[in-house]
């Protein structure tokens, strides 16, 4: 990620809600966290649940102040977490766009891929066929 470490307007800011009884040297947001997913979402239509677990190792996150200008600009916060964070974001006029702050391809096995690469590669096969 390229950092401006002078800009007054960061899109990304460090994690503001630490995950409890994590070691001084990991990163802010590390270990599951608990994801509340919107109803009206491609990430809802995904998974089919309204809440979800991710694993996080990140340290940064979408600056709130930004979040009202992006979504009158047409994303949608699709995903929050207890704290009102956006983890998943989407693209509603796109045919798949979504993008997290966790990564979905630590948790995939040999024929268990995560439930979002599994529906990005389905959405794929399908624009091909377009």
């Amino acid at each position: 990620m390229e950092i401006e470490p002078d800009t007054t307007t960061p899109l990304l800011v460090i994690a503001a809600c630490p995950v409890d009884n994590r070691p001084a040297d990991a990163p802010r947001l590390s270990g599951q966290i608990k994801i509340k997913v919107r109803k009206d979402s491609l990430a809802y239509r995904i998974y089919q649940k309204t809440e979800v677990a991710e694993p996080f190792t990140c340290n940064y996150e979408l600056n709130p102040d930004y979040r009202g200008q992006l979504e009158a600009a047409g994303m949608k916060v699709s995903g929050v977490s207890a704290d009102g964070g956006a983890r998943i974001i989407e693209l509603p006029d796109h045919d798949f766009f979504i993008g997290t702050g966790f990564v979905p391809q630590l948790t995939s096995e040999p024929g268990h891929p995560h439930p979002l690469i599994a529906a990005f590669l389905k959405a794929a096969v399908q624009c091909k066929a377009k």
